[in-house]
Parts: C-alpha cells; structure tokens; sequence
C-alpha cells in the first residue's frame, strides 16, 4: 500500500496552487471540490446577510483557520466578533459556514463539523444549495433547521434570503 508523502506545514503556507486551496490535515494535503455558481452565490448571499451588522462582526469567505499546528481547515465563510489578530486565525470564529459542493462526502464534512465543534466554534452551520436546507451541527449531531438565529445579535437569515 503506498502512502502519500508528507507535506511539512511551512511548504503548505507558501505554496499557491490552480483551484481551490487544499485543507491541511497532519501533513496530507487535501482537495476540495471547487464551488460551482450556485455554491458562490449562496456564499454571497450569506456574506451579505452578515454585512448587515458589520459595525459588530468581521466576516471572511475561504479562510484558512489553524485548527492545530498541524491542522488547517478552509471555512467558505467564518464570522468573528473582532478582527483576528494574526492573518491565519488560530482561535475560533463565532460561526463557521460550509456550504456542500457537488461531489462533497457527508461523511468528510461531518468530521470538519465536529472538528469545529471540538475546537470550540459556537455556531456551525451547513448549507445544502441543491437541496435548500439548512441544519447545524452542535453536541446533538446534525439537524436541519427552518432559518439561521443568532439571538444575541438579533439576527435572523431565512431560506428566503438565500435560495432564488
């Protein structure tokens, strides 16, 4: 059985690549599915939706976040109540959004949820454009929700807002 070579983490931090930056999970470089039209326009339309209260929120698309020191993940979009102190984020954001992409597995998205949860994200939210769910990923699993809340903030995204 071959094994794939080790990518030391400071080659992953300057290397640029075509497509979509790869995730760093304990040296492995791993692919992620290129977003289609209907995969930037839900990430569009969700950016904005937090636009509304940028006075109070840094809202980022494709960001790297340091899980570890030997594990980057790449949210589609990551909210902080402040601007993060370093350019890579070694420290959660409030919400962390995955928006599925065709040829996406659940069950690889599912342990980059819990790989959220356990690094202390509060709010972790999956969009389905193909399907038009929403659902959110807390202690209890996965569920699918009818709208977005962040109570606190007096924030509400519908389906409405962010499905055509």
């Amino acid at each position: 059985m071959a094994t794939k070579p080790l990518v030391p983490v400071e080659e992953y931090l300057r290397t640029k690549l075509d497509g979509p930056d790869p995730e760093y999970l304990d040296g492995e470089l791993v692919e992620r599915h290129r977003g289609e039209f209907e995969h930037g326009a839900v990430q569009a339309r969700l950016a904005a939706a937090f636009l509304r209260l940028r006075k109070m929120l840094c809202v980022a698309s494709e960001l790297h976040l340091r899980i570890t020191p030997s594990r980057y993940r790449i949210a589609d979009l990551a909210v902080f109540l402040e601007k993060p102190a370093t350019p890579i984020p070694n420290s959660p954001p409030y919400v962390a959004i995955e928006i599925v992409s065709p040829g996406d597995r659940y069950t690889e998205i599912h342990k980059k949820l819990e790989e959220y949860r356990s690094w202390g994200v509060r709010h972790i939210w999956l969009v389905d454009p193909e399907s038009g769910n929403f659902s959110i990923y807390d202690e209890a699993g996965l569920r699918e929700v009818p709208a977005f809340v962040l109570a606190d903030l007096e924030l509400t995204i519908a389906k409405s807002e962010i499905f055509e």
